[in-house]
């Protein structure tokens, strides 16, 4: 028994019946949900969530997420195709293992589009850009897009879509102490236990990493302990990503930017006066459609920007009525591709650079 894990046992006054039910280590508990354990163990919500936070310390030794020089040095730069060759040029080979990416768009930009897809790509064989692995998709807006999910699967051979499914592993939270123990605790758990699975987790997707925080009320002091939640979080993802080799993918919500007389001001436009789409030519007259969607500023501040490598910003025209809604993917900053966009399409096999 974990020193840690009998210390809460022995605390809730469980030890002996939890060692009767073998229930005796981590990985044993970490297989259990919060509902499971308080079933079996007969207690309630609140220790059965302590129960799983010493189980998860247990099973995770935050000393390994540390590296030496030699090792950063023969880091694998691998990336993570997206299907697409153009938008794979656009981000400089795909999305990098090892490092935080956000997608960053108003609704309906196509983030957990590409989000899914993602998660199909990274099973993909490695000769085809693909990493022969598995995927987590963290989500807290609404139930799993399983529909859509099945669409694009759908595009696959017949024999390989349930293997697809399967290898996705999907989780929802409910509220930002959930969110927090589940990516500070539970995720590295679960990371650790799959490194030596077949098909071992590659890429982790996070659907979104804001918006459970903008659902709560927040007083001036949940703001700043807010803030505080959000920089932990950042920096144990960055770790995480690093120690496992993972492409971390958060998704981030938008909000508008106060202007005076809803015009915006020299800054808020100086930032996209380098704009360029590699499919189509005409990009000064390009940015006139995005510009209302690309002005709008993510969520979470300063705070979590300093904690991502890159970002991936989406965008898309107004929708309007008898007009089609275009849409643009655009790589607003990067250590390892220049500023660049090109014009997508989203259709039932995914998204897609607009030929």
């Amino acid at each position: 028994m974990e020193n840690e894990l009998k210390k809460v046992l022995k605390k809730i006054g469980i030890l002996e019946k939890a060692e009767e039910l073998s229930l005796d280590s981590s990985q044993d508990i970490l297989s259990k949900s919060t509902t499971d354990l308080q079933r079996q163990l007969r207690i309630n919500d609140t220790d059965a969530r302590a129960i799983i936070i010493a189980a998860s310390k247990e099973a995770y030794d935050w000393r390994l997420r540390e590296k030496t020089g030699h090792e950063l040095i023969q880091h694998d730069l691998n990336s993570l195709t997206t299907n697409d060759a153009t938008i794979d040029k656009v981000l400089n080979g795909g999305i990098s293992l090892g490092k935080i990416t956000e997608i960053v768009g108003e609704s309906s930009s196509g983030k957990s589009q590409l989000a899914l897809q993602l998660c199909l790509t990274a099973q993909k064989p490695i000769s085809e850009g693909g990493l022969e692995g598995s995927a987590v998709y963290i989500h807290s807006e609404g139930p799993f897009p399983s529909a859509r999910l099945d669409q694009l699967v759908s595009s696959y051979p017949s024999s390989q879509q349930q293997e697809l499914k399967n290898h996705i592993y999907t989780i929802r939270v409910n509220d930002s102490e959930e969110q927090y123990r589940l990516l500070s605790y539970q995720l590295p758990a679960f990371l650790l236990q799959q490194k030596k699975a077949r098909k071992r987790v590659r890429v982790v997707v996070i659907d979104s990493i804001s918006a459970i925080y903008r659902s709560e009320p927040t007083s001036t002091d949940r703001r700043f302990s807010k803030m505080r939640e959000i920089c932990e979080i950042g920096s144990r993802l960055k770790k995480m990503a690093s120690q496992y080799d993972v492409a971390i993918v958060a998704i981030n919500q938008v909000s508008d930017v106060p202007t005076k007389d809803n015009n915006p001001n020299t800054d808020q436009l100086e930032h996209w006066i380098d704009f360029r789409l590699i499919n189509n030519k005409e990009n000064n007259h390009m940015i006139g459609l995005y510009i209302q969607s690309l002005l709008k500023k993510p969520v979470l501040g300063l705070s979590w920007s300093n904690s991502i490598n890159t970002r991936i910003r989406l965008a898309r025209s107004p929708m309007l009525d008898g007009m089609a809604t275009r849409r643009v993917l655009f790589m607003e900053f990067s250590p390892k591709a220049p500023r660049l966009g090109c014009e997508i399409i989203i259709d039932d096999s995914g998204v897609h650079a607009r030929d």
